[in-house]
Order: structure tokens, then sequence, then C-alpha cells
């Protein structure tokens, strides 16, 4: 009885031992089958883009560098702005001064309107759904090449109800490389930069590199888009610490001085007919200023002949200036066969000058 009694006792512990491998397997392959939806839920949730309408409003900021000036640096603005015909462009341009005197810093004003949404300006990308990650990899792409010019772009974008700055580097290569390997969103960068140039006109790339002429001071725009620039709304989209908005202060100032020629003297005898010398460009870009004196004999019809300076050459390039002028003038009868002399001060008016 006793045998019968212990097998009937190991047969029921096998049962029992086995079920219970059954439930523990069982309750496994549910754990597992529940971590693997689990885990494919949340792969199918992080794999999907999130619904980012394109945005109403676009800012786009431009620095624009060259390797010869100055000025070096370029900067406009340009607002795209949804409105019921379709688009409003506005864009500020900001030119830096040049040289002090002669090329005076410089703010202008562009307006159009483009009959189009904002998804076509954009070529159906939208800014907002751009990876950070990309972006800074296309930044980093060339960090120790040498730039010579470029564009550094930043735009201002209105992301599900955030601010964003959208940065993307334009190289040198990406603009005149026949066979550039230029990153997907600097290139798309690129030909939205292009379209809204044929809407709105060329950049810097129109400005001279040198001017030689009299400086013309423009009058600073009282636009909504040019007063935000001017109180530094838009300073941190431009990067290098510059402060645009300072460059379009300055723009608002009283101009300087445009350069002047006067006749000091003249004897003993005054010609009858006279103009007054111009200042020689090339003399200006040399920054050349002082008082020429000359003498010369009035010969039988009246005029200057056998011209003589007495500066040595140190005023060459303004007395150009003086012989031309004096080719023209007429004395009286008086002085005929007489030798006068004539001292004519060209003065900056800007800056050191020479005496």
């Amino acid at each position: 009885m006793r045998l019968i009694e212990r097998g009937h006792d190991r047969l029921r512990d096998n049962a029992m031992h086995a079920m219970g491998k059954d439930i523990i397997a069982t309750t496994m392959r549910l754990t597992i089958r529940f971590l693997g939806l689990m885990f494919f839920a949340i792969f199918v949730a992080l794999a999907q883009k999130p619904n980012r309408p394109t945005p109403d409003s676009l800012v786009i900021a431009r620095d624009t560098f060259w390797d010869m000036g100055p000025p070096l640096d370029y900067y406009d603005l340009i607002q795209i702005t949804k409105n019921s015909d379709g688009l409003a462009l506005d864009q500020v341009l900001v030119t830096p001064h040049g040289d002090v005197c002669f090329q005076p810093a410089k703010v202008e004003e562009r307006r159009a309107v483009l009959h189009e949404s904002m998804s076509d300006l954009l070529g159906g990308r939208n800014p907002c759904a751009i990876p950070v990650r990309e972006l800074n990899r296309e930044i980093k792409r060339c960090k120790k090449c040498p730039v010579f010019s470029g564009v550094n772009v930043t735009m201002l974008a209105s992301c599900n109800g955030k601010d964003r700055q959208i940065r993307m580097d334009i190289l040198d290569r990406d603009i005149y490389d026949n066979h550039p390997q230029t990153p997907a969103n600097t290139s798309w960068t690129m030909e939205l930069l292009s379209r809204l140039q044929d809407v709105l006109g060329p950049g810097s790339e129109s400005e001279p590199i040198f001017d030689l002429g009299a400086a013309e001071r423009h009058s600073v725009p009282e636009a909504p888009l040019a007063n935000a620039i001017r109180r530094g709304d838009y300073d941190s989209l431009f990067g290098k610490g510059e402060r645009v908005s300072a460059i379009v202060v300055e723009a608002g100032l009283p101009s300087q001085p445009q350069p002047s020629v006067e006749v000091v003297s003249v004897g003993p005898i005054l010609p009858t007919t006279s103009v007054l010398p111009k200042y020689p460009p090339i003399a200006i870009a040399a920054r050349l200023s002082g008082t020429v004196e000359a003498t010369f004999d009035v010969d039988a019809g009246g005029k200057a002949e056998n011209i003589a300076y007495l500066n040595g050459d140190r005023l060459k390039m303004l007395q150009l200036g003086v012989s031309d002028a004096l080719a023209t003038w007429k004395f009286p009868e008086s002085a005929r066969g007489k030798t006068e002399s004539a001292q004519i001060r060209f003065n900056l008016n800007c800056g050191p000058q020479q005496r």
C-alpha cells in the first residue's frame, strides 16, 4: 500500500511540476509577445514624422561675404508673409561703409508680391521638418577648408507655435564649382534665394567693389522691417557678433562734407574767365589733399602757358586737375606777356589733411 501511495504522490508531483513549467513558459511567451508589441509600437511612433504645417511666415537673414573690399560683408533680411494675394515679400539690404568718408553705410528697401503659396515657393520642403542632425552635419562638413567668400543664411520660422532658427552655410565652392557636391538642404536654400532674387532684384553682387565717386548718402527707409532691424530685433540671426542694427543707425547719421576745391589766390592780374578745377578721382582714392602752387605765363591770346608747379611731385595727382582748369582760363590784355601765379586748395573734408 505504501508503495502504491508513494507512486501516486510521485505522479502528482510530476504533474504539478509539469503544469508549473507550462505556466512559466506560457507566461514568458506572453511577456515576450507583449514586450515585442510594445517595442514595435514605440518604433512605429518614432518612425512616424510629426505633422508639422508649413509656416505662414518666414524670415531669411543673409550675410554675404567677399574676399575683397571693403566692405567685406553685405547683409539683407527678407520677410515672407502670407496674405490674400499670395505672398508679400519685404527685403531690407544693409551695406556697411567702405571708406568712411566716401562710401557711407546704406540701407535700401524692396517690396514685391508673389502670387503663389508658401509651399510652392519652398518647393514642397517644410523648414520646420528639417532634422537638426542634418543641419549640423552640413554646417560641419568643411570645418578646416579655406573659405574666401560665401553666404551665411539663417531662417526664422514659426513651427507649431515656437520660433525655430535654421542655419545653413553656402560655401564659395557651392557657388562657383561647376560640379559642386552641395548637400541637399544647402542646395535647396540656394534655389530659394535665387527665386527670391528673380523677384526682388540682385543683391550685393551688384555693388561696386571700389567706389571713387562722390559720397551719396541715402535716407534710411521709415518702414516696419527697417525699424525692426534698427531696434536690434534681428541682430541674433546674423551671427559673428555682428550688430546690423548699428550699421542701420550709422546710415541715418548726417553725411560727411563733400571734397572741396577753392582758389586761394591768383595774381597779380585776375582772369576774366576761370573755372574751378575738379578734384581728380585718383587723388580722392589716394586720400590726397593740399594746396597746389603754380606759376605760368600768359600768351598773346590771354591763355596760360609754361605752367610750373612749386610743390614738386608730392601733389602731382592734384596738379592734373589744375592743369586742366588753367587750360580754360582767359586773362585780359594787360596780363599778356606777364607771369602769373595761383594757389588752389584741395580739401577732402574728412580724415587727415595734407597742407
